[in-house]
């Protein structure tokens, strides 16, 4: 993957991210949008405490990390064993996902239900296909306040509380608004996203730039790839307005640097220079005559061009006009530009390109 760049917005664990990206040969550029920032451990003690005394009839097992740091807390505070035993003698406990359930096996405990498709929407499903009336359930948060999914378990009769956490800090305006840029010059070409908020974030920012068609238009049209770790994040994602977001087979950091690099590897392509082959890999272009690497303007082309090699593409219609101040004739310049670069792999007519791959 040498030559592409992918934007990573993650903070938690986002070096491990990094170094499974750059293994593949990627330039990976760091945003962090969201911080994970604990909740009110006092708060969290005293609500386990009580938990320990009268475990509810359902436990809502929501994600890995916060099921992690909860048993692991329970643990500091000498609660873990008295805990576990208290769950295992009379709660039923429904898992969203593989790593909330990974975290429950870890210290004895397992899931009646585990959602095949990690969606709260599932779970829930599922517990309203109980008599949940009089039943208390408890949900165990993802670092955001209970969303309308959950309101369902109330009306179905169940007495409903939650359990905090850890809640998700704002990474800065700074982070987003380099990332906004990023995109806006066609400097990323993926960016990996490992929740929703995340992509609300770069929404957020891209909006209070008036640079949000262009951001959604390089998702879309232009070719910059947005990879969301699992479905939940997906649906963000779209609800955003990013289109086709990649979900990678496995809600894993491994499987997602995978997905990427299968995706990248497909718009590495061969194309058909004056003087021979001409080798385009992201910003990296090899011909007889030695390496060149685009700006990141020309970059926001050619990446158009890589994703239907040999078809023609309407470069007007890619993205490439909706930031950076380019009209439609600065997008044909840009282009016109490349030819050179690419020993003359590239057609233009009019606002339309196309590389010459034979």
């Amino acid at each position: 993957m040498q030559g592409f760049t992918v934007a990573v917005t993650a903070d938690r664990r986002r070096d491990e991210q990094a170094v499974l990206l750059e293994r593949l040969g990627a330039e990976v550029l760091m945003f962090p949008l969201l911080r994970t920032e604990p909740e009110d451990m006092s708060s969290l003690r005293a609500r386990t405490e009580e938990l320990v005394k009268e475990p509810p009839d359902y436990l809502l097992a929501n994600t890995g990390y916060g099921m992690r740091t909860w048993l692991t807390a329970a643990a500091d505070w000498g609660l873990q064993d008295d805990l576990v035993a208290a769950l295992g003698s009379r709660t039923v406990i429904a898992a969203r996902g593989a790593k909330a359930l990974g975290e429950l096996r870890k210290v004895g405990l397992d899931a009646w239900y585990k959602a095949p498709g990690e969606t709260l929407e599932e779970v829930v499903a599922r517990l309203m296909e109980e008599d949940l009336a009089g039943t208390s359930v408890v949900v165990q948060l993802h670092g955001e306040p209970p969303g309308p999914t959950l309101t369902g378990l109330g009306r179905a009769g169940a007495i409903v509380s939650y359990l905090p956490v850890y809640r998700m800090g704002g990474g800065g305006t700074e982070a987003a608004g380099a990332l906004v840029e990023a995109l806006v010059e066609g400097t990323a070409d993926t960016v990996t996203f490992t929740a929703a908020p995340q992509v609300q974030a770069l929404a957020g920012a891209a909006r209070e730039r008036g640079a949000l068609g262009a951001v959604l238009d390089g998702f879309n049209r232009g070719g910059v790839v947005a990879v969301c770790i699992g479905p939940v994040c997906a649906t963000g994602a779209r609800l955003e307005g990013i289109s086709t977001p990649l979900v990678p087979e496995h809600s894993r950091l491994g499987s997602l640097a995978t997905a990427v690099g299968q995706e990248l590897s497909g718009r590495q392509v061969v194309c058909a220079g004056q003087s021979g082959p001409v080798a385009v890999s992201g910003r990296l272009v090899e011909t007889s005559e030695g390496q060149r690497w685009v700006t990141g303007r020309e970059q926001r082309g050619l990446r158009a061009l890589c994703v239907h090699p040999g078809g023609w593409v309407d470069l007007a219609r890619t993205g490439l006009t909706g930031g950076g101040g380019l009209t439609g004739g600065d997008v044909v310049a840009t282009i016109s530009s490349l030819a050179g670069v690419l020993d003359g792999a590239i057609e233009v007519a009019g606002t339309s390109a196309r590389l010459v791959t034979k």
